[in-house]
C-alpha cells in the first residue's frame, strides 16, 4: 500500500490551510504585537500562551465544534469536546474553563440540542473544567458536521507545560496507538456494509470500536503526569488531519528541529491495515484522532512508555531530533506533510457518504 504523501501548496480541497498560506495570509495580520505573548499562532503549536503575573502563564486552544450526526448524537458531542481537549491537554495541562458556540439548523429539535449540550457539560465536568460563556441558537446557512466553535482555557505555573514550540535535540519520537484511528472509525459508520461484505462481521465491529477511542486527553494525561520537559515529555502533539506524517513534520516545523524518522516503524493495528487496503488510502496520512506523537527526553523514555502501555495504548519509538533546521528525514529522503488529508482523499472520491446502515 502507498506510504509516500505528496508536497502540499495553495489548494481548494477541503481541511486546514497550507503553511504556506499560513504564512501570506494570516501571520501578517495577527493585531498588535504584545511581550506577554510567550507562543503565538504558529503552524503544528495547538495553542497559544499568554504570560501572567507571579510566574504563571495562560494557555488557550480553540477550534471548530464538529458534531457528525452519523456517529449518534452522544458519541458525536462527546467527539467535539474530545477534538478540544485533546488539543489542550497536549500541553499536559487539563482545561480549567471553556466557551462554546453551537450553532445548529433551525430544523434541529430541542432534544437534539439539549444532548449536545449535555453532553458537552458532562465531558467538561469530567475533566474539572466549567464552561463560562458561549452562544447557542438556531440560523440558516449552518448545516452540520461543522456547527460552531470552542475554545478551552488553562492556567499553569512556569515550567509545568510543553508545547511543540520548544523540543530540544535529542528528544525521542513516541507515537500512542495505531495510526488513523479516525479515518477507520468514521469509514465504519459511512461504510459498515462495504465493510461487512468485503472484510467480515468481526473486523465491522472492530472498526466501529475505534470511534471510542478518538482522543488523547487519557494518553496526554498519563504522559504528563510522569513528568513534563526534562523530567519526562518535552512536547506532545495529536496526529488529526493529515495523519502521522503531518503530525511529526509539523513537530519539526513548529520548534525548528531536525527530525530523523521511520514512521514506517509506528505499529499499524490488522484492522486498520486491512480497512486502509480495502479503501485504498495511506494510514500514515489519515485524520487520526486519537494518537498521540510524543517528543520525550531520553532519560526518561522506559518510564513514559511504561505508563502508557499499562493503560493499554501500543506505543512505537520512530524518530530522534536533532539540530536546527526543521528539516523532516526518513528511511526513503525528506518527508512532506501530505498536499491532501488520505481519509479526505477517499470521502472526495466516492462522493458524499452515505448514511450508517
Amino acid at each position: 500500500m502507498p506510504r509516500r504523501g505528496g508536497d502540499i501548496g495553495d489548494r481548494s480541497h477541503p481541511g486546514k490551510i497550507s503553511p504556506e498560506f499560513f504564512e501570506r495570509a494570516v501571520r501578517p495580520h495577527l493585531g498588535q504585537a504584545r511581550r506577554d505573548v510567550l507562543v503565538g499562532p504558529r503552524t503544528g503549536v495547538d495553542v497559544g500562551v499568554v504570560r501572567l503575573p507571579h510566574h504563571r502563564a495562560l494557555i488557550v486552544k480553540s477550534d471548530p465544534l464538529y458534531v457528525e450526526p452519523r456517529l449518534g448524537w452522544d458519541r458525536a458531542a462527546w467527539f467535539a469536546f474530545q477534538i478540544l481537549a485533546s488539543d489542550l491537554t497536549t500541553t499536559g495541562r487539563k482545561p480549567d474553563w471553556g466557551a462554546i458556540d453551537l450553532l445548529v439548523p433551525p430544523e434541529t429539535p430541542d432534544t437534539v440540542l439539549s444532548t449536545i449540550l449535555r453532553v458537552l457539560g458532562r465531558e467538561a465536568r469530567r475533566l474539572g473544567t466549567q464552561l463560562v460563556a458561549g452562544h447557542t441558537g438556531r440560523y440558516e446557512g449552518i448545516s452540520f458536521p461543522m456547527v460552531g466553535a470552542g475554545t478551552l482555557l488553562a492556567t499553569a505555573r512556569e515550567g509545568e507545560y510543553v508545547t511543540t514550540a520548544s523540543i530540544p535535540s535529542g528528544a525521542i519520537l513516541l507515537v500512542a496507538r495505531t495510526p488513523a484511528v479516525e479515518a477507520t472509525a468514521m469509514l465504519a459508520t459511512f461504510y459498515p456494509t462495504e465493510i461487512r461484505d468485503r472484510l467480515g462481521a468481526a473486523d465491522l465491529r472492530r472498526a466501529l470500536e475505534f470511534a471510542g477511542q478518538m482522543t488523547t486527553v487519557p494518553d496526554a494525561l498519563r504522559a504528563a503526569a510522569v513528568g513534563v520537559r526534562d523530567q519526562g515529555v518535552w512536547a506532545m502533539h495529536d496526529a488529526a488531519e493529515g495523519g502521522l506524517r503531518r503530525a511529526a513534520w509539523e513537530m519539526a516545523a513548529a520548534s525548528d528541529r531536525n527530525l530523523d524518522v521511520d514512521l514506517d516503524g509506528a505499529w499499524v493495528d490488522p484492522v486498520v491495515e486491512r480497512v486502509a487496503e480495502l479503501f485504498r488510502f495511506d494510514p500514515l496520512a489519515a485524520s487520526s484522532e486519537g494518537t498521540l506523537l510524543l517528543a520525550v527526553d531520553p532519560s526518561r523514555v522506559e518510564e513514559v512508555t511504561g505508563a502508557l502501555v499499562r493503560a493499554g495504548s501500543s506505543v512505537s519509538r520512530v524518530g530522534r531530533f536533532t539540530g536546527r533546521g526543521g528539516r523532516v528525514r526518513g528511511m526513503d529522503g525528506p518527508i512532506r506533510p501530505p498536499f491532501l488529508d488520505s481519509y479526505w482523499a477517499v470521502v472526495e472520491r466516492k462522493g458524499h457518504a452515505p448514511a450508517r446502515s
